[in-house]
């Protein structure tokens, strides 16, 4: 069975978990950002700003960088970066989650994501927030949705799910000790 692991932006391995034991279970694959702090072994950046400056480091020596198909054309198509089809015309904070689950799915039949939080939608003031969650909501439910072979575990989830997440068959929530105990053998 082929497992990968998906980091949400922001998110930092706890240190008391061997990142060696996470990294035998599965790639990990998520932002830029999580690289340093998750040991993320296939990166996402979808920012042109961010991918020219972390090429200017050498930064896809490190990793299987990923970048959007127009960036890398951009960018003067590198050898050693790879890249991605797709446009996201919807106003969405962080998409190279999304992207990153979407890459992750192809790779995966059992994607363990880490760091995700899918709570009840609560009445936020800001109407522009609340249209950014429910669009990052619609493109997370609809790639679960349309990958019924594909068994998704939010890993340490820390509330309840909104209600749209809790009736995907095919989405459950574990907690590391539980997953690393079962698949790190």
């Amino acid at each position: 069975m082929n497992v990968t692991w998906v980091v949400a932006t922001g998110y930092q391995i706890d240190p008391v978990v061997d990142l060696d034991a996470v990294k035998n279970v599965g790639p990990i694959w998520g932002s830029w950002s999580t690289w340093r702090s998750c040991g993320t072994d296939n990166v996402v950046c979808h920012n042109l700003a961010k991918a020219r400056e972390l090429l200017q480091r050498d930064f896809q020596k490190n990793c299987n960088f990923y970048v959007p198909e127009q960036y890398h054309s951009e960018l003067g198509r590198p050898n050693d970066v790879k890249y991605y089809g797709g446009k996201f015309d919807q106003e969405i904070d962080y998409i190279e989650d999304v992207v990153g689950m979407h890459l992750a799915t192809a790779a995966g039949e059992l994607v363990l994501m880490l760091g995700f939080d899918f709570p009840p939608m609560a009445e936020l003031a800001d109407r522009f927030e609340l249209h950014k969650l429910q669009n990052r909501y619609g493109l997370m439910r609809s790639l679960m949705a349309g990958n019924p072979e594909t068994q998704y575990v939010l890993i340490d989830h820390p509330k309840q799910l909104e209600k749209t997440f809790r009736a995907l068959a095919n989405l459950t929530c574990d907690k590391m000790e539980n997953v690393l105990q079962l698949l790190a053998q």
